[in-house]
């Protein structure tokens, strides 16, 4: 069974509310702690803070770091949502005692990167109802790299597998950074996103993805929030350039109602790094956990967690383009070989109908699957190949079986194979017909009678 994760970020995601919603799920704390305290910070051992609290009537988990950044007046870089404490009037969060450390934004974070110096001053409008500006000094916190962070999280007491996660979510972040400031990977240097907090964020997720074995994740729309964030490049707008690039292609919403932003880039960087995808599908899940955050937003502030597995997804489904075509006036040739160029351009199926068109017309509709990238391609190769003046084009979803091919050993040798997993679980063996029309002609018999021979020896599924 592969174990599946659904994020339900209609109140965004970050790091530190990752986290916290992956212990609630069951992830183990000494695993958590042992991982992060064995990591070789300049600054010395990290000190994790993991409380269960209940907030507006929601039992969860909070989890953050005893920052060694004392003068971030409750920044966390994680996200600004991320906190969940009282809100001065002022529109100042203060920092307060272990429990209401205010572990929220990266960002603000990542837009720093370029420092030539160690003291900057970021302004996020997703503390409170309105922006707030603060100085925070680094004197002690050394400007890490992709190398530097991978460095650490070798050196850590961790899986290869939570060791894997971790560099990959790191890495798609470097990229996302080296992308926005038009530097390569190697140049672009973290500053707050490469302190020990968003370093234990990204490291603390990855630890306790792999004590769940979660192998898939998926996530609901991302909300990010709105307004503008202040950082060493100017005022930016919300989501800031590195969330908006790790989100692409995922689906987002835009709060205008709340005035900063929702999801940060440590928590974006864990969706594209974990290849997280929507849920098109009927889910039902056995778990839920709450991280949450300890800011006052104006609603529910926490991330929410769903844990299940394959035996309740069914099946899988995506997203294909169907390119149609109503064709009269072509011959049986031309059909012929315009459906052997489509299938060898890539196409997942193609077909022709038989049709009657007007005045009574005998004709065929053509109908193509294609990947939705590459529906230009086909709609530009059906122009060229037949005399249709029309094409219609629809994305449409398509719900499939998990399959995979293999390689069966039998009496007649190796034989290919498909293994196909059927909504109810069952697993059925099918063998490809080429390779029995090839077994066929080599025995000297019908491909019937192949498939019978290897029905009996329970090579295959009848």
């Amino acid at each position: 069974m592969t174990k599946i994760l659904y994020w339900d970020c209609f109140s965004g995601i970050a790091g530190n509310m990752a986290v916290a919603s992956l212990l609630d799920l069951g992830a183990s704390r000494e695993k958590l702690q042992q991982g992060l305290a064995s990591m070789p910070f300049s600054e010395g051992r990290i000190e994790l803070i993991i409380e269960d609290k209940i907030v507006d009537g929601i039992r969860g988990i909070y989890f953050n770091t005893k920052d060694d950044h004392k003068t971030h007046d409750g920044h966390d870089h994680q996200q600004g949502h991320d906190s969940q404490s009282a809100l001065p009037e002022s529109g100042y969060l203060r920092r307060k005692p272990l429990h209401e450390h205010n572990h929220s934004h990266e960002h603000g974070s990542e837009h720093q990167h370029e420092h030539a110096h160690h003291e900057h001053t970021h302004d996020h409008t997703d503390t409170g109802d309105q922006p707030h500006e603060h100085t925070v000094n680094h004197h002690h916190a050394p400007h890490r790299g992709l190398i530097e962070i991978t460095a650490l999280i070798e050196q850590a007491d961790m899986t290869a597998a939570a060791r894997s996660i971790a560099k990959e979510c790191f890495r798609v972040l470097a990229e996302a950074e080296a992308t926005i400031h038009g530097k390569t990977v190697d140049e672009v240097h973290f500053h707050e996103v490469g302190a020990r907090d968003s370093i234990a964020d990204i490291v603390g997720a990855a630890i306790c993805l792999d004590d769940l074995d979660i192998e898939q994740v998926h996530v609901s729309p991302v909300h990010l929030g709105s307004g503008m964030v202040k950082c060493a490049h100017g005022i930016m707008p919300v989501p800031a350039p590195a969330t908006a690039l790790l989100l692409k292609n995922l689906p987002v919403v835009f709060d205008h109602h709340i005035a900063f932003e929702l999801t940060t880039p440590t928590g974006a960087a864990l969706l594209k790094g974990l290849k997280a995808t929507p849920l098109t599908e009927t889910f039902s899940f056995e778990k839920t956990g709450h991280g949450h955050g300890s800011r006052k937003i104006g609603q529910a502030n926490f991330l929410r967690a769903f844990l299940g597995d394959n035996s309740q997804v069914k099946k899988n489904s995506d997203s294909v383009t169907v390119i149609t075509s109503n064709i009269d006036n072509a011959s049986g040739e031309q059909l012929g070989n315009a459906i052997a160029e489509f299938m060898h351009a890539g196409a997942l199926d193609a077909c022709l109908i038989p049709i009657i068109m007007k005045k009574g017309r005998p004709a065929h509709q053509l109908q193509i699957i294609a990947a939705p990238e590459q529906a230009k391609q086909f709609e530009a190769l059906v122009f060229k190949l037949l005399p249709t003046l029309g094409i219609r084009l629809e994305t449409v979803t398509r719900s499939i079986l998990p399959r995979q091919t293999i390689q069966l050993q039998t009496s007649f040798g190796t034989v290919a194979a498909k293994k196909i997993q059927l909504p109810d679980g069952t697993v059925k063996i099918s063998p490809e017909y080429d390779e029995l029309v090839r077994l066929a002609q080599q025995h000297r018999t019908t491909a019937d009678a192949i498939r019978k021979k290897l029905v009996a020896e329970a090579a295959i599924t009848d």
